[in-house]
């Protein structure tokens, strides 16, 4: 079954918004507890294009947008700058097939092409699947806040993974959008290794 990594854009805000739902309204993996409306939600498309990455991956046969991916600020203080947290979805069928991986692998070389020195995850710390998928890809545990979310008639804590993706230069470059040479070298590979899948 072919798949392709590509750029998202504002007009896949309908389709990300479908993926997204059902993890705000039947799972505590969001902390949202209400669907944003489709507006806001491609507003978020645009500044994560502005400002950082945002991936999407189709099912070509099918023709529909299987996960998305993308970064964005870490915290607004200014020397948080070349730290940046990582969000993945993907579609409940395409979950566990090794998509993901690839997904993030990219991202994660957008991110480098960005000068980003940290990527950091934010978890919720009874979503062992995910933890396990982070883990496999390089991240380590560095905190918890316990009891820190209600959602669902339950307190949640939330696990925080981090993975260094750039050395911790003396004087760091600042971060920067990617190069298009280097957004079209990282995205190309990643669509070579969904198709080894």
């Amino acid at each position: 079954m072919p798949f392709r990594i590509r750029i998202a854009t504002p007009h896949d805000a309908e389709e990300l918004l479908a993926i997204y739902a059902p993890f705000v309204t039947d799972t505590t993996v969001s902390f949202e507890t209400e669907v944003p409306g489709i507006a806001e939600f491609r507003d978020r498309i645009e500044e994560h294009l502005r400002e950082t990455t945002h991936l999407v991956l189709e099912d070509l046969d099918k023709g529909c947008i299987a996960g998305f991916a993308y970064n964005s600020s870490f915290r607004e203080r200014e020397a948080y700058r070349w730290a940046s947290e990582t969000s993945i979805y993907l579609d409940g069928p395409y979950q566990a097939r090794g998509l993901g991986g690839v997904l993030l692998a990219a991202l994660e070389g957008l991110m480098r092409a960005q000068g980003i020195r940290m990527s950091e995850a934010c978890i919720t710390s009874d979503n062992s699947a995910s933890i396990a998928f982070h883990e496999h890809h390089g991240y380590r545990i560095c905190g918890e806040h316990t009891t820190c979310g209600y959602k669902m008639g339950q307190w949640l804590s939330v696990t925080w993974m981090e993975k260094q993706l750039l050395p911790l230069d003396a004087v760091p470059e600042a971060p920067h959008p990617p190069a298009p040479e280097d957004v079209e070298r990282i995205v190309r590979e990643a669509n070579e290794q969904l198709a080894g899948l």
